[in-house]
């Protein structure tokens, strides 16, 4: 009798096992005959199921569904039928995807599956489908749209990597870079910080984007504080693009929010050695010397930036708040008594510092007349001290 009980559980689960793989090839006729709902309904269901879920054959009937939905909207594309371009794209994904998983399984004889290079062809045939689906994801705008378009982009350029094409090198396209980069993008929009990591390194090759997809990998490296990677990454960067300013101010954000400051100063000097045309290296060894309370030499590299660019604002505000700095200290030891003989004398001192500031101050605002809180701030200070009352009130009430 115990024989007999054991033999019966193994038909029991071998007739499920055959039911599921009955379900398998039914999705796969109504697929055929345009019963798509049938198709997807049948499918899911060998999905879900222990018995199928883990044999190649239902990935690849999953894969013909989604092949075949796509094909149909195609069709009536050529027909000039009813033609739906957004579920063609999200069939062509879910394809991809189910071909994919097909590949790493074995089929339901315990053998790696005979389908591989059917679903290459499918897949190449439909790669347009990919990139068409990521951009309209990135133009309908929307919730979930950057992560819409991260699939899709990702899905593409996960082919590279994928068993099924070793022999295709498909990252020596000049179009998987700028594919790439789109999914990098997409990451850094959606902050999805681990696939910005994934996708900005394979994109640094394309020649017009490279540079942004370094700053998005920095960012992403920064975002999950994986500072030695982000410090290799950006030293890497410096070397081959010596002018961009994101990377250099990455650096020096670096050493000072460690309290490195003699670091940083360091780093800005050998910046400005290497390109001493560069106005930003100046500026921002001039916010150094502001940060460790130096205002005279932040002055100075102030402006050596202006010499060398006449309309960085930036420069001029920060130039104008550092003789502000000035008179703020100074008044702190300043005479305030009428009858001190020092009085006169600290007044006057004290006036010139706000003289000093207000046209640089004046220009900024001429400058960056949009970025009010760039200057705002100060030039009320600089009116308000000189006593330069409608002036004052001009720049309260305007903005």
């Amino acid at each position: 009798m115990k024989k007999l009980f054991v033999s019966m559980a193994f038909v029991l689960v071998a007739g499920s096992a055959f039911a599921q793989m009955d379900a398998v090839k039914n999705a796969t006729k109504a697929a055929n005959k345009g019963d798509f709902a049938t198709a997807t309904s049948l499918i899911e269901q060998a999905l879900n199921n222990p018995e199928t879920a883990n044999l190649a054959d239902t990935w690849y009937a999953a894969g013909q569904v989604q092949q075949k939905i796509s094909a149909k909207q195609l069709e009536n594309q050529v027909k000039r039928q009813n033609f739906d371009e957004g579920a063609m794209q999200n069939a062509a994904l879910q394809m991809v995807k189910y071909f994919l998983k097909a590949d790493q399984l074995p089929d339901q004889k315990g053998k790696m599956n005979a389908f591989t290079s059917k679903m290459a062809s499918a897949i190449k045939a439909d790669m347009g489908n990919l990139i068409n689906g990521g951009v309209a994801a990135f133009n309908g705008g929307g919730e979930g749209s950057d992560q819409k378009a991260l699939d899709f982009f990702g899905t593409y350029v996960s082919l590279a990597d994928a068993p099924m094409f070793e022999k295709e090198n498909m990252k020596a396209d000049p179009q998987f870079a700028t594919i790439a980069y789109y999914a990098a993008l997409a990451g850094i929009r959606s902050e999805n910080y681990p696939a910005v990591e994934q996708y900005a390194p394979m994109a640094q090759a394309d020649p017009e984007n490279g540079q942004n997809a370094t700053e998005f990998l920095v960012e992403a490296l920064k975002k999950q504080n994986k500072t030695d990677q982000m410090l290799t990454v950006l030293k890497d960067a410096l070397d081959k693009f010596p002018g961009n300013q994101a990377f250099f101010a990455n650096m020096i954000d670096y050493y000072t929010s460690a309290d490195k400051y003699d670091e940083a100063q360091a780093f800005a000097d050998q910046m400005i050695a290497k390109d001493p045309s560069n106005y930003f290296y100046n500026y921002v060894k001039g916010f150094l010397f502001s940060q460790q309370k130096n205002d005279d030499k932040a002055i100075e590299q102030y402006e050596q930036a202006i010499q060398k660019n006449p309309e960085y604002a930036q420069a001029y505000a920060e130039l104008g708040k550092s003789w502000v700095l000035k008179a703020q200290d100074f008044s702190e030891t300043a005479s305030s008594n009428p009858n001190d003989p020092k009085f006169a004398e600290d007044a006057k001192t004290l006036r010139s510092f706000y003289e000093k500031a207000m046209p640089y101050l004046e220009k900024a605002r001429e400058l960056a007349s949009d970025n009010v809180s760039l200057w705002k701030q100060a030039l009320s200070s600089v009116y308000y001290n000189l006593q330069m009352t409608d002036k004052y009130e001009e720049v309260q009430q305007a903005y």
